[in-house]
């Protein structure tokens, strides 16, 4: 009787006050049998009170688990979860109306998507543009800013500029892929803004994402505009690296294995095929992608200058070196990962100051008297064999084993053929979006052309070779004649291969092509063009002579 009486208190008395909040509601008798549900709870679930009401609560989804609940005591519990798209808070209780009665409630509130993330500090930001986008790449937000770089009065006004600047692939890109993207920019009236767009992510779905302006010198802005540090995350991550191929898959796998641990990892691949690609995906997988991603390309940098880029100088270490001395590659990768690319060009003394850093973890800057403890993740690449140069003793077995940790083997392009109509498509669509183009289509001639074609220069050569073409293109398809005729010649050659009555002569063709490559490299010497190729000096006579060779 006293727990029916309650009952009746609550339906005369709170039912106007429940009914008319904002946060969803819901009330359950000692059974977990609906008995209220006001319209803010209907909204959110998408349903009519009256076709659950005198059910099991759990009949809606999430379920709410309050048998849980009563069988712990359980007086409280707040949890999030998402109802029908929305992310909602829920704060479940128990009212025990008599002995081992109880009235199960929970109220439900659709978190706001920019105040419960305290992102007002970060919007009104003074010294960047900042634009907010939905899911649907609907702008929902402009910062002050933003109004006054375009000179705009109103939110529509803002929204033709963007429109007109900011491509809406870029936007989807970004939401789809739920990760930043760095490196975009784009230009008005002779200005030029640097871009970052920021996904927005709730429980591991993205629902927006934020656009963020950095200005260039050119723009009167104030001096103390923030600037972006000299060595940040990196860009790239798996789903960057098109392809359907076996290999690359088998190397993509290992790659995700690889991001688990610590351990140095070695990237062996021709030029062109993807090796620093591969490195800003094992770090964005590991542990330390918050940390910095610095790469050193130790072919580009003068080996008089690779230690002092790679180990940093002591004050006064040098004439002309900097008052307070300067920190090293591996210092500034501190917590995160260096990637040294083409490694196989160090010298061996600088290979042996690397060794001492990898094995010691620890380095000592040029004229300094202390060594500092450095904690880095060291990804390595060449596109030369490593393991032939220890045997001609051109690089160090050492250091050779203390790189080969894990080691990736990267597919040729002309080795996985059928991932190039994936290739150029995804790379078209990068190419219109940095060209402001819209060349979307290929011949089917051209195609066939490109499965044919070797490409010496791997999927660099391919996005160059579409680059040319759609800077050629006067229309939205690229077509033979948009290719250059030295990938025409060698994919008609290559046609001609196809036949097993010219393979003889193309085989001919590509070892005479070898022998006269090795005596050019030889300038001319016989002997060290014949050790070059491991063939016998009297053979090489004979080859030359063969294929009237004069050199």
């Amino acid at each position: 009787m006293s727990y029916n009486e309650d009952m009746h208190v609550l339906d005369l008395i709170m039912n106007p006050i429940l009914h008319n909040v904002n946060e969803g509601i819901l009330i359950t008798d000692t059974f977990q049998n609906l008995i209220f549900m006001n319209e803010s709870a209907e909204k959110i679930f998408n349903i009519d009170a009256s076709s659950i009401m005198g059910k099991h609560v759990d009949l809606l989804k999430p379920g709410l688990q309050f048998h849980s609940m009563i069988s712990q005591r359980e007086l409280y519990v707040q949890e999030k979860a998402f109802i029908k798209g929305n992310e909602v808070i829920i704060r479940k209780g128990l009212l025990e109306v008599s002995p081992n009665a109880f009235v199960c409630y929970a109220i439900f509130r659709v978190i706001d998507s920019f105040e419960d993330d305290q992102l007002n500090s970060l919007l009104q930001n003074p010294y960047e543009g900042i634009a907010v986008f939905d899911e649907h790449v609907r702008l929902l937000w402009a910062n002050e800013v933003c109004y006054k770089y375009f000179k705009c009065r109103s939110k529509e006004d803002v929204k033709e500029n963007l429109a007109a600047l900011i491509p809406p692939s870029t936007l989807r890109h970004s939401i789809e892929e739920g990760r930043p993207l760095f490196g975009r920019t784009i230009a008005n009236s002779g200005r030029t803004l640097n871009l970052v767009y920021l996904p927005i992510t709730r429980s591991n779905r993205t629902i927006g994402v934020i656009v963020k302006s950095t200005f260039s010198p050119s723009y009167p802005a104030p001096s103390q505009i923030p600037r972006e540090p000299e060595h940040g995350s990196a860009r790239y991550s798996l789903e960057d690296i098109a392809g359907n191929n076996k290999e690359l898959v088998k190397q993509k796998k290992l790659a995700i294995k690889a991001a688990r641990t610590t351990s140095t990892v070695l990237i062996a691949g021709e030029s062109g095929t993807g090796k620093e690609v591969f490195a800003h995906a094992i770090h964005n997988l590991s542990s330390r992608r918050k940390g910095p991603f610095v790469k050193v390309n130790c072919a580009a940098v003068p080996e008089t200058l690779l230690e002092s880029e790679l180990f940093g100088y002591a004050e006064g270490a040098f004439t002309g070196a900097r008052k307070e001395g300067k920190p090293g590659k591996f210092e500034l990768a501190d917590n995160g990962t260096i990637f040294l690319d083409e490694v196989a060009d160090m010298s061996m003394a600088m290979q042996a100051k690397l060794l001492r850093v990898l094995q010691e973890r620890e380095l000592e800057r040029i004229g300094g008297i202390s060594s500092t403890r450095i904690n880095v993740r060291v990804i390595a690449a060449t596109n030369k064999n490593l393991f032939g140069l220890v045997k001609e003793r051109k690089f160090r077995e050492d250091l050779y084993y203390r790189l080969n940790v894990v080691i990736l083997n990267l597919p040729p392009l002309r080795e996985r053929k059928e991932d190039i109509p994936i290739l150029c498509g995804v790379l078209l669509r990068r190419l219109n979006e940095q060209l402001g183009t819209k060349v979307n289509l290929i011949r089917p001639e051209v195609l066939s052309c490109f499965q044919t074609y070797h490409w010496p220069g791997n999927v660099r050569e391919l996005e160059n070779t579409l680059e040319r073409a759609i800077n050629f293109c006067e229309h939205d398809t690229i077509t033979q004649e948009h290719i250059p005729p030295s990938i025409l010649v060698s994919a008609r050659e290559g046609w001609e291969v196809a036949s097993p009555n010219s393979l003889e002569k193309h085989l001919q063709e590509r070892e005479k092509e070898a022998i006269v490559r090795a005596l050019e490299k030889a300038s001319g010497n016989k002997s060290k063009a014949a050790k070059s190729l491991k063939i016998h000096r009297s053979a090489l006579y004979r080859k030359m002579l063969k294929y009237n060779i004069d050199l």
